[in-house]
């Protein structure tokens, strides 16, 4: 094997891994993660827009739609290794349009304008977020403890916030909120960078599904980052 050949270079374990099949990889990834955000972004445009009647006879719905879709993303997330690659996908891509239809309502409570400008904000700081995790040198794995430890605290601070609506806890949410989504963007693209260096050369099934899961992370990510955005953008309608 040529030691100085320019698409093969060692991953951490010392092993020669193919660049093209690492890169490959990276843009399924961000590939898939686009295409779940475009149907989430356009299902509401669509019916918020131009079908207020379908929006109508759906909204009675929204319950059992979130419920469904709270069962979705946990089969995906643990049923990952039992199903086919593009099983995965479907599940992501559904996950997504239901995500699509209960935003919907979000055109009831903010102005479209406003949306519109939180969305780009999102996606400015998603861009360059992604881009230091995916550039640093640094290994943020050592950071996912803290994160995690943000997020629970995100959700204890939300359900006490739920019985209590003070005004003070809300905007301490939004900001952490904030800062912890932004945090796990860059957590989460320099995770699957290693992991992409570390998979390269195993089976590309495995990769493929491994991929659906990075996409969902960083969906995630990205809609969770938006909702706190829209908190602080969001023009309310009066």
């Amino acid at each position: 094997m040529n030691e100085y050949d320019l698409n093969e270079m060692r991953n951490e374990q010392g092993v020669y891994v193919n660049v093209e099949m690492t890169n490959k990889f990276l843009r399924k990834v961000f590939l898939n993660m686009v295409i779940g955000v475009l149907i989430t972004t356009l299902v509401p445009i669509y019916l918020f827009g131009f079908n207020a009647r379908l929006l109508y006879a759906i909204m009675p719905y929204f319950k059992i739609i979130m419920f469904a879709e709270i069962a979705l993303v946990f089969g995906l997330s643990l049923g990952i290794n039992k199903m086919s690659s593009g099983t995965a996908r479907m599940m992501f891509f559904l996950y997504s349009l239901m995500n699509g239809i209960l935003f919907s309502s979000l055109g009831f409570v903010f102005h479209p304008v406003s949306i519109f400008y939180t969305l780009g904000v999102a996606l400015i700081m998603f861009i360059v977020i992604a881009a230091y995790g995916y550039t640093t040198s640094e290994d943020l794995s050592n950071y996912g403890k803290y994160l995690m430890t943000g997020l629970i605290s995100i959700i204890i601070m939300s359900v006490i916030n739920f019985f209590l609506k003070a005004p003070f806890l809300y905007w301490i949410g939004t900001v952490l909120g904030i800062v912890i989504f932004s945090a796990l963007i860059a957590y989460d693209v320099n995770r699957i960078k290693k992991i992409a260096f570390q998979m390269a050369n195993g089976d590309e099934e495995a990769m493929n599904k491994l991929g659906i899961i990075g996409a969902l992370n960083l969906y995630l990510d990205f809609i969770n980052l938006f909702l706190y955005l829209l908190r602080i953008f969001g023009k309310r309608r009066r």
